[in-house]
């Protein structure tokens, strides 16, 4: 990376506090930036979102993301069946993507070697602008993620996402068949962007995040840890040990340093451990020791490339299942005191902590 490219980056990175934590942002570019330019992100404005206003805010969101490095693939068309219709959108998206200086390769679905070409141009830092004007499951979005491998593939619609009583629903568990039941009636579209994520994921082999989000928020939603957007995600497969023996300790042992950012110390694994609770990739778990006869929550965590993704209410739901009641402290200025609060049934400030406890 030259000294110009790092002035533009950083400059970038400092504009994104408007959204978020500099941190935050920072750790999400470089995370994105870790991944081969053509898997960060496939994206789907529906055509309501390429009209202005949408349209400026979506092309200025993508001058940012060009910027840093970051080139998503934008798929035009995938929810309309009118060619002529399609064109005339792609058209007008490439005309003002390269209004504010974005490099755009436009192709069309039933293109020959389509994945291939995506791949170059990506690398070659332009954004890929994609057209289904073909329909055939050969030429469709999940044939694309199949391809491309995409790390998000992320709706964008005016709402933004879904709502319960007017307030944003941040994570959406597509295994919870009343989950629908508890949040503000679907539109048309978003019952049809849900059964799109459902059917890409029974289809693709690789780990995708869906994601609901409109193109006056996506930076929020993808630079900050809370998002701004809906998120559609399967549970985890989270499992309870008794027998710390069962664990990989070295895998453990890399997720809770990863997450906190700090050596463990050596003698955390000579303490009588009571269970750990551990979801099947290691990015998230619970350790519960022994205080005062009671059951202690030694350790609470997520790694950082998995917050926000409900992984957390997954670990904490099979926690309260097989521990009815426990305790745990957090430093006053520990950022995820906020969750705790609404997870706790009881909470106690001593000096620089919190105290924390359930069926107590």
């Amino acid at each position: 990376m030259n000294t110009d490219t790092k002035h533009v980056r950083e400059a970038v990175i400092r504009s994104l506090s408007a959204v978020g934590a500099i941190r935050e942002a920072r750790f999400y570019v470089d995370l994105f930036k870790s991944l081969k330019p053509e898997r960060f992100a496939i994206i789907v404005p529906d055509s309501r979102c390429l009209k202005n206003p949408l349209l400026e805010s979506l092309a200025g969101n993508i001058r940012i993301l060009s910027d840093l490095g970051i080139y998503p693939t934008l798929v035009v068309g995938a929810f309309d069946g009118d060619p002529i219709s399609v064109r005339f959108q792609g058209q007008g998206l490439v005309r003002e993507l390269e209004s504010v200086s974005v490099q755009v390769s436009k192709f069309n679905a039933a293109s020959r070697g389509l994945v291939p070409e995506i791949r170059k141009t990506a690398r070659r830092s332009h954004v890929p602008v994609l057209e289904m004007t073909h329909a055939g499951e050969k030429h469709g979005l999940a044939a694309l993620a199949a391809g491309l491998k995409p790390a998000k593939v992320i709706f964008l619609q005016p709402s933004g996402g879904m709502s319960r009583d007017g307030h944003r629903v941040p994570v959406i568990d597509m295994d919870d068949p009343d989950v629908f039941d508890r949040i503000d009636p679907l539109t048309t579209g978003q019952s049809e962007l849900v059964a799109t994520a459902r059917a890409l994921d029974r289809k693709l082999d690789h780990k995708t995040v869906y994601v609901i989000a409109s193109p006056l928020n996506l930076l929020s939603e993808l630079f900050t840890i809370r998002g701004s957007g809906t998120l559609l995600r399967r549970s985890a497969n989270v499992a309870h040990y008794a027998d710390p023996g069962d664990i990989d300790r070295i895998a453990l042992g890399t997720s809770l340093e990863a997450a906190f950012q700090r050596p463990l110390k050596t003698s955390f694994w000579t303490r009588t451990i009571r269970a750990i609770i551990v979801d099947d990739t290691y990015r998230g778990g619970a350790i519960i020791m022994k205080l005062a006869d009671l059951p202690y929550l030694s350790k609470f965590w997520v790694t950082r490339e998995a917050r926000g993704e409900g992984l957390a209410g997954d670990i904490w739901r099979e926690l309260v299942r097989h521990e009815p009641c426990f305790f745990w402290r957090s430093r006053n200025g520990n950022p995820f005191n906020d969750w705790y609060m609404q997870h706790c049934e009881g909470m106690q400030m001593s000096r620089n902590w919190r105290v924390f406890w359930c069926g107590l």
